[in-house]
This record gives C-alpha cells, structure tokens and sequence, in this order.
C-alpha cells in the first residue's frame, strides 16, 4: 500500500504530538518493509537518515491558523490523488473534507476538549475545531485515541460505532531516562538557570487547561514553609496565558522559560526534586510520562486520562487541592524512603508505555486496510 501522513508538525518546534511522530516515525522505519510511506509537508524534513518519501506541497505567507484548514482540505487531497495514496494517516486530529476515490483515512483524535469546556479554547478557535473534527470523524475510516478516557468522551459526543474507536496508547521518547550527572554538572546548569537545590518542574502549555494558577497557590503554600524551593515552569503561552504570566512575575520563587532544547529537558528531569502537572484535562500526558521515565517522582490531578496512564507510578489529587500538593511535595523533599519508592514506582508504570509496541499496533491497524 502507499500510506500518506500529514507530518506537518515536524516543522513546527517540538510538541508531545510531534515527539510522537518522530518516535514513531523511527520505529516505523524498522519493523514495516511492505507498504511505501509519504511524508506530506510543506518544506522538506530533516527525518535524520530515516528514508521516507517527503512530498513537499504548497507553502503561504498567511497566517498558520488561516493556511492549515485551506492546505488540508483543498491542496493535500490533489497531492494524495497524484501519488496514488492508498491510506491517510493524520495524527493531527483532521483529516481531508474531500476524500479522493479508493481512499482511506484513519484519524488521531486525542482529546474533544473543545467540547467538554468553553473555558479551555478561544470562541472562534472552538467552533473551527467543533465544525472541522465533526466531518473528520465522519469522513474517517478507523478513529485512533490515546486513552480509555479519550475513547469514552469521543463515544459519548460523537453517534459513531464503538468499533470505529481504537485506543493505542502512546509513548515517550526514549531519549527521556535517568541519567548519571555529576554534581559539578548540576551545579553549573542550576547557576545558569538562578535555581536552588530543590526544583518543582511543570512542562506544558502556560494556559488555563493546565491550571497554571493552581500551581501559584501550590508555590505560595510552599513558599509560607521553604522560601528556598522554586517551581520552574516550561512551555508557550497558550490560552489565557499573558494573564498568568503576570501573576507569575509577581513571585520570586516560581520561574518561567518559553522553552529549552531536548538535552537540557532531559537534564532537567534529571536535576528536579519533584514534576506537578495538576491539569485540569489531558486526553493523554505527556510530560507526567517523560517525567516518570526519567525517574522523577511525579504529582498530578486525579482526572481524566491522568489516572489511566499515571496509575500507581505518581501521586494523585483534586486539581484544586492544594494544600494536599504542596504537603506531598515537601513530603518528599523530606522523606527520603518515600521518595525513592514513588521514584521506582515511577519508572515501572513508564515501561507499560513502549513506542515499538506502539508502532506494531498502529502498523497492525494499517495492513488490516490492505
């Protein structure tokens, strides 16, 4: 077969979803000799000696958020006509509204957030989303999600056959582990960073889905008790987020980054005391993960997809208890048995989510179409 995937992503600074595809693209690359793959973008990729056909389409100088719902719906079908695609693969949550003839589609819909909560998307941006994602689901063959939650909300607003609903649980790069560093070495990158000995790390968008001021209140709570510790908190603004920020700015133990490059990140897991993710919805979560796989014990709500993939391997509570948080935290920078326990829990429930095992089901899913 020739299989299509929109791998426009990959252009874009690195998210959980494009991490995604560059890990599964590598395994892919592996295990999967019999069908040709083609790599739909708009300039060419850098896929690092992986040998894929990338078929550059149509780049704009329009904005991203007016171009993207043009390029997929009225360049991408003429590209997957030209090159005989057999099946399109969209781990972006969209797929063509015009579907050339003998094709298929299979459709990654991780979350419908847009449904759930008005508060977590723009106006506008919601309404594409609901408009977009309800004739995706219609004109997909196969719907992919990444948790047993996902699967039931996506049932619960969409009329579609539970049979068109697959979970695939995703993985974490395995870049993301833990590491040797010396003492020397953390010295220095917590200089560089103006951080102390205790770091309470968040990766993720700076956005109100994400409970950002949940956070704040934690690190005030913490802050009464050890003025020493700081949260350093990673990731764009999304959603709400220049408000946050200012309240961000007004505190001297929390820190904000816009981003930081994968060797640092993976240090960063490494050198951190404690990760708090206390979102208020994730279809998946990333982030717990990788935090979890580098062996960094992990706090976050009990919500969600967050209890399915977190499970055992971190501490759970309400997004809006925080004092429960904040106890848990200096619990563990003051109990070292109990640290050392949740940190190998931590790393036990990671190795349930293996991306090879990830790539044979999806590879699976794809010759069950030929």
């Amino acid at each position: 077969m020739n299989i299509g995937i929109d791998a426009r992503i990959l252009e874009r600074k690195m998210t959980g979803i494009g991490r995604f595809l560059n890990t599964f693209l590598g395994e892919l690359a592996k295990m999967d000799s019999n069908n040709n793959y083609f790599l739909f973008s708009y300039d060419k990729l850098d896929l690092g000696g992986v040998k894929y056909t990338n078929i550059t389409t149509i780049k704009s100088s329009l904005p991203q958020k007016l171009y993207a719902p043009f390029w997929i719906n009225f360049i991408l079908p003429g590209y997957l006509k030209k090159n005989k695609i057999d099946l399109f693969f969209s781990v972006n949550q969209l797929v063509p509204l015009i579907k050339p003839r003998n094709i298929k589609y299979i459709l990654v819909l991780h979350d419908v957030i847009y449904k759930v909560n008005k508060r977590f998307h723009p106006f506008i941006y919601r309404k594409y989303l609901q408009f977009f994602i309800f004739f995706s689901v219609k004109k997909s063959d196969l719907i992919i999600t990444v948790s047993e939650y996902s699967k039931r909300d996506i049932l619960k607003f969409y009329k579609v056959n539970e049979n068109k609903v697959k979970v695939v649980y995703q993985a974490a790069e395995k870049l993301f582990s833990p590491m040797d560093i010396s003492e020397e070495e953390k010295v220095k990158i917590k200089k560089i960073l103006n951080l102390p000995e205790h770091i309470i790390l968040y990766l993720g968008m700076i956005e109100n889905r994400k409970n950002i001021n949940g956070i704040l209140k934690i690190a005030d709570l913490i802050f009464q008790k050890n003025t020493k510790i700081k949260f350093l908190l990673i990731g764009k603004i999304g959603y709400g987020g220049k408000k946050i920020i200012s309240e961000i700015n007004k505190r001297e133990n929390v820190v904000h980054l816009l981003n930081v490059d994968d060797d640092l990140l993976r240090k960063l897991y490494n050198i951190s005391s404690v990760f708090l993710f206390p979102s208020f919805y994730e279809g998946f979560g990333y982030p717990p993960l990788e935090a979890m796989q580098s062996g960094l014990p992990v706090i976050a709500a009990d919500n969600t997809s967050l209890k399915e993939i977190i499970n055992d391997g971190g501490i759970l509570h309400d997004a809006n208890d925080y004092k429960s948080f904040a106890d848990d935290i200096l619990r563990l920078l003051n109990d070292a048995d109990f640290y050392n326990n949740l940190r190998e829990r931590g790393i036990r429930q990671a190795s349930n989510f293996n991306i090879t095992k990830t790539a044979r089901e999806i590879v699976n899913i794809f010759q069950s179409f030929s």
